[in-house]
């Protein structure tokens, strides 16, 4: 990984936990912070965060490597707890919006939605959930082009 993407990493994680200080979590034995690995397109593999802001709504930033790019994303998602009643933990689905942009070699943005499944262990000494989304894009170019994709990504990070 080269300096740029260290130091993009390094800036956007590190302002989180601060931001991340006024939410409440849903996660029993975790805070409103989690952290943790994404694999999916667009691009290959990332980092994945999770701010919570209440208990049914949060940010979800990420930068993800692949194809010689790097993308910066922000979601905004909402959750529905009252779908699916698993037995343990909690399942919420969720539904979002947000973007997409590769400013590496030419620009690109691309807003998105977001449609996912979440599972929350709801134990105090598992502050973890996983996860699955799909996720409809519309990429924009430099030079009007613009291409509509269709993504999917699996997931899971810690809470703090």
């Amino acid at each position: 990984m080269d300096k740029l993407h260290w130091g993009l990493f390094f800036v956007f994680f590190a302002a989180m936990p601060f931001s991340a200080l006024a939410g409440d979590s849903p996660i029993l034995g975790g805070g409103n912070f989690g952290l943790g690995l994404e694999v999916g397109d667009p691009g290959a593999w990332g980092a994945v965060g999770k701010i919570w802001i209440d208990k049914q709504n949060a940010f979800q930033p990420a930068i993800k490597l692949g194809d010689g790019s790097t993308l910066l994303q922000l979601d905004y998602l909402w959750h529905d707890y009252d779908v699916i009643h698993p037995a343990n933990g909690l399942m919420p689905l969720y539904f979002g919006v947000g973007g997409d942009l590769n400013a590496q070699g030419s620009v690109a943005v691309g807003p998105r939605g977001v449609i996912g499944i979440s599972y929350m262990f709801n134990k105090v000494d598992v502050p973890v959930d996983i996860y699955v989304q799909v996720v409809p894009e519309i990429w924009f170019y430099s030079g009007g082009v613009s291409t509509f994709y269709l993504y999917g990504d699996v997931g899971s990070r810690y809470y703090f």
